[in-house]
């Protein structure tokens, strides 16, 4: 299973290149306060995903 830090507190040292994420900063790092990969059957890296993208502009 995954594992999600809580609301509460703030991940550090994620980076993100996925411009259009309402989460990525301007020094393309991640500002969710908690994020979940998905793919549970993935065997290479392409096969994962970040099931937090959420468009710029969206609500959670």
């Amino acid at each position: 299973m995954s594992e999600i830090k809580s609301r509460d507190s703030k991940i550090t040292g994620v980076g993100c290149d996925v411009t259009k994420c309402k989460y990525n900063t301007r020094d393309r790092k991640c500002s969710a306060s908690g994020i979940e990969v998905g793919n549970e059957k993935a065997s290479t890296k392409g096969e994962t995903y970040c099931s937090t993208f959420c468009p710029r502009g969206c609500s959670d």
